[in-house]
């Protein structure tokens, strides 16, 4: 039988197709070989990848753990070289060193009815939330603080949390101890002791034993910052601090390296976070780090309380209503803006003070009665704007050698009242007196922290290498360490070397009460503890400060007699004593009198001791 051609070429293809398809069966299972290699090898990558992520994770925990270890190390180091005890030695007591109890405390005390009591006005003083003056740029967003409102009920939980739990008598007891707190206050103003009686009560209904002990001021310093660490025999103090205009609080009631004797810390208390914010807000001179810093700071010791700001009090100011333009905050005095003020009628602005010690001199004075009349008849390199930043009016300065060194040029022309010019020698001069080895005034801080200071102090060197004069106009200030807040140490005014050179101290001294400045004033009598008058110096080198009133009257006179005088306009304005609660309405109700007022710079605070 003859085979048909096409049976031939259809077995030929089938055979063809079979051989590709066991090729292409061949080539998938070795496809599929290589992907399952591929797959197995994505696992072992896969495996390697999050062990070396678990090892880098660590690696990152163990550098951070190293970091804070030395972060820890070096604040440690930091406190006891400035003489406070190794934060190692510290041992939180069992009642105020748990923050628990502190912040039920303050739940537990009505600090508003408190300032309604004391002050009868909330235009007086405010609760206190944080270590920084409200008019501060360093001051938090308030909303994000807690002002701790008086609630009895969440103060007696959490201090059932803690294990304080109320016994049969009405006080609450752990582990055998009574919660018990003596509390330290001063006489000498009121307000410690209304504060002290109201927490006696409320503290009282929570299961708490009160023991208030009273004694004067100096008294209470001396069982609280003058003795010395683990000795402190006290559970809470109050008293009143005042702040700096530079929001640096280095030395202040939150820094431990100041849980000193003789320091202001007497709380016991460190956290090394709150140690180095406190550090990093000193070294940087960017104000919004800066911010950044106090802000973060003030969170945390606003949720921590070791000391808890009480109030924040306002100065209160009685002004005859013929004043105008006398715009008043706590960075700047009314001498500082005596060129705003317009007088109706006479024009002799008459001021009242409780007193003034005659020391008219920029680098002697020490109370702010005298630095008013030291305003008037000098000029200051430095001073706040309303704001409390720093500005000049009488030079321009720059900052190098990184950051430590102030270079000031002053301006053409400033002029003293007896026609000489202002010079870079006269600002060295001024410094040098304040570095003079017979120099008791209250400025010597302010040269201490130059390079050189130490070496001429010890009669190692004729001069404080950190100044130089440069030429006529330029001088430079160097010190020893950066920090933004050395730019307030020029906020003395510059005297002039040919008027108050002299060949001894004793002879120096002899011109404190017959002052020759630049300011917009010039003496014109003075009754020692009287009166002064000073009159408008008209060729003041600048033009437009020159004031508008003719003539400043300063009178002594007690704080009794202020407001009647005001009211019968023997005086155009005096600053009010607030402690007396009913001299604020009285002054209110008068037809011719206006009341001004706004926040003091500082606080009252309330020292809890968590050692105990």
């Amino acid at each position: 039988m003859k085979k048909q051609p096409w049976l031939i070429v259809s077995a030929v293809l089938l055979v063809a197709a079979i051989v590709v398809a066991v090729v292409l069966i061949g080539q998938k299972n070795d496809l599929q070989k290589k992907l399952d290699d591929l797959t197995a090898q994505a696992k072992t990558l896969e495996t390697e990848i999050a062990a070396a992520k678990e090892e880098a994770i660590a690696a990152a925990a163990e550098a951070e753990a190293a970091a804070a270890a030395v972060a820890a190390a070096e604040m440690a180091r930091a406190a006891v070289a400035a003489g406070a005890p190794d934060p190692a030695l510290l041992v939180p007591g069992p009642k105020l060193g748990d923050v628990r109890v502190r912040q039920a405390l303050l739940y537990a005390l009505d600090r508003e009815n408190f300032i309604l009591a004391e002050y009868g006005s909330p235009k007086i003083a405010r609760v206190g939330l944080a270590p920084f003056s409200p008019t501060s740029w360093a001051f938090p967003d308030e909303s994000e603080l807690n002002a701790y409102p008086y609630d009895l009920e969440k103060a007696a939980a959490m201090l059932d949390e803690t294990g304080w739990l109320m016994g049969d008598d009405g006080y609450r007891y752990k582990d055998g101890e009574k919660l018990s707190l003596k509390w330290l206050v001063y006489h000498d103003a009121t307000w410690p002791g209304t504060l002290s009686a109201m927490a006696f009560d409320s503290w009282k209904q929570i299961g708490v034993d009160l023991n208030i002990e009273l004694m004067d001021f100096n008294t209470v310093q001396e069982q609280t910052g003058r003795t010395p660490p683990f000795k402190k025999d006290f559970d809470i103090y109050t008293m009143g601090f005042s702040l700096d205009v530079d929001p640096d609080i280095t030395g202040g009631l939150f820094d431990y390296n100041a849980f000193v004797e003789g320091g202001f810390n007497s709380s016991g208390y460190y956290n090394q976070r709150a140690q180095e914010l406190i550090k990093l807000g000193k070294e940087s001179f960017d104000q919004e780090e800066r911010k950044a810093y106090y802000n973060e700071l003030a969170l945390l010791l606003n949720d921590e309380v070791p000391t808890s700001i009480v109030a924040y009090r306002s100065e209160v100011w009685g002004i005859n209503k013929r004043v105008t333009g006398l715009n008043m905050n706590c960075y700047l005095r009314w001498a500082e803006v005596v060129e705003q003020i317009e007088l109706e009628g006479d024009q002799t602005l008459k001021f009242a003070e409780s007193s003034f010690d005659g020391m008219f001199m920029p680098i002697m004075y020490d109370n702010v009665y005298d630095a008013y009349i030291n305003t008037l008849l000098f000029d200051k390199p430095i001073k706040p704007s309303p704001e409390g930043v720093p500005y000049s009016d009488i030079a321009a300065w720059e900052l190098s050698n990184e950051n430590k060194t102030y270079t000031f040029t002053l301006k053409d022309g400033i002029k003293y009242t007896d026609g000489s010019e202002m010079t870079a020698e006269d600002f060295a001069f001024t410094y040098m007196m304040i570095a003079h080895p017979e120099y008791t005034g209250p400025r010597l801080s302010t040269v201490m922290g130059l390079e050189g200071y130490d070496e001429y102090a010890a009669g190692n060197a004729d001069t404080i290498t950190g100044i130089k004069v440069i030429d006529d106009k330029t001088i430079s200030f160097t010190f020893k360490d950066a920090s933004p807040a050395n730019i307030w140490e020029f906020q003395y005014a510059v005297m002039s070397k040919a008027y108050y050179e002299a060949d001894t101290w004793e002879a120096f001294l002899l011109k404190l009460d017959q002052p020759m400045g630049s300011g917009q004033f010039k003496l014109e009598e003075y009754h020692p503890g009287q009166m002064i008058m000073l009159a408008r110096n008209d060729d003041h080198w600048n033009k437009e400060k020159i004031p508008n009133v003719e003539a400043v009257y300063i009178t002594i006179m007690q704080d009794p007699s202020k407001i009647p005088a005001l009211q019968l306009g023997e005086i155009d304005f005096a600053q009010i004593v607030t402690s007396l609660r009913d001299n604020v309405p009285v002054m209110e109700a008068m037809e011719n009198i206006d009341v001004y007022s706004y926040l003091g710079n500082g606080y009252t605070y309330m020292c809890f001791n968590t050692l105990r």
